[in-house]
């Protein structure tokens, strides 16, 4: 297992992230409650005032009705109506903003994506022996570890405040009540503002370490990348030989129909075209067969068998070979050209 893991020194190709992702995409868990906690408590700061408000009034109206109240199933469920009125729109704004604060953090870290994996259900996921064996896997211990370490630097913070603010908590026998309301709102505050600002940092951290973890869990050896390369983009040897066969059967095709034409046009290296022309049966001249490189030099042997005559013309092949598809007549603006190459060549043979 640790050859295994020192041998991965690639890094993962897009094709092994996207199988990876399918899976579940990393994000840190923490840094999406710790974001979500500081807006429930901007937002629970915000709307405390209409929710105290609107309490008060409910409450208020409630106790001054209560002489004139009169009990029957119908008054009761316009009450329970009421309240639940009421309380829906003291705590649907709050509710709304922690919801989307959590669905919006979360997206920014893994982006919109619908894993389909991860919500298929599966009865493997009601195991309980295969449950109680991820209770003490790697990952766990490591959750583990890490809300232990918060619960010490947030215990730490509070005892750091508490002593720093002897002084006021000492003197609080002798104030008055509105003198203790305001330094437990100062140390509630300051104790809020420091806990935030430590889970963010930490909750960064986690991120980042989740990031990095994923990256090397994903990492693959020279091999993997190898059969990977192979498997996407074919194997070479099958590929050659994919290509050796088809241009045999190009060959084949073309010792039935070169030796039938007039002339093979070259550059004289790189292109040859064959034409033909029958003043009876076609309109203009048409390419038989056309080929670059490898399949130039078949062409030509080809040709050269069969005694078809090879006429040199670098321009004239090069426009054929890039305008005229096999089996098709050339342009009118090559007439010129080609008339100039056959004329030639029946000159030659006595045409």
């Amino acid at each position: 297992m640790s050859e295994d893991k020192h041998s991965k020194t690639e890094q993962p190709t897009q094709k092994k992230l996207d199988e990876a992702k399918k899976k579940g995409i990393p994000h840190s868990r923490d840094l999406t409650s710790t974001v979500t906690l500081i807006a429930s408590i901007i937002a629970l700061y915000s709307t405390g005032g209409f929710m105290f408000s609107t309490l008060k009034q409910t409450t208020g109206d409630l106790l001054g009705s209560m002489g004139t109240f009169q009990l029957t199933e119908a008054s009761v469920e316009q009450l329970l109506v009421r309240l639940f009125l009421v309380i829906l729109s003291v705590i649907a704004p709050f509710m709304l903003v922690v919801v989307m604060t959590g669905v919006v953090t979360t997206m920014l870290q893994v982006g919109f994506s619908l894993n389909s994996e991860r919500i298929t259900f599966k009865l493997d996921k009601l195991n309980p022996v295969e449950n109680f064996g991820k209770l003490f896997n790697k990952d766990s211990i490591m959750e583990m570890a890490k809300a232990v370490l918060k619960i010490i630097i947030v215990g730490y913070m509070a005892y750091k405040i508490m002593r720093d603010e002897m002084d006021g908590i000492l003197y609080l026998a002798e104030g008055d009540i509105l003198s203790i309301l305001e330094l437990l709102k100062h140390l509630s505050f300051k104790l809020v503002l420091h806990t935030c600002g430590v889970l963010l940092v930490l909750g960064a951290l986690d991120l980042a370490f989740i990031k990095w973890r994923f990256m090397e869990q994903q990492k693959m050896t020279k091999q993997e990348v190898k059969d990977e390369h192979k498997e996407s983009e074919g194997d070479p040897k099958v590929k050659g030989k994919i290509k050796q066969m088809q241009f045999q059967q190009a060959q084949r095709r073309m010792r039935k129909i070169i030796p039938t034409a007039d002339v093979v046009v070259t550059n004289p290296t790189h292109f040859a075209v064959a034409l033909k022309y029958d003043r009876e049966t076609m309109a203009a001249p048409v390419v038989l067969a056309k080929g670059v490189d490898h399949m130039a030099q078949a062409i030509k042997e080809i040709a050269r068998e069969s005694d078809v005559m090879l006429v040199e013309n670098r321009f004239l092949a090069r426009e054929l070979y890039a305008k005229v598809k096999e089996g098709e007549p050339i342009p009118e603006s090559l007439y010129a050209a080609v008339a100039e190459v056959l004329a030639y060549v029946y000159s030659l043979k006595g045409k």
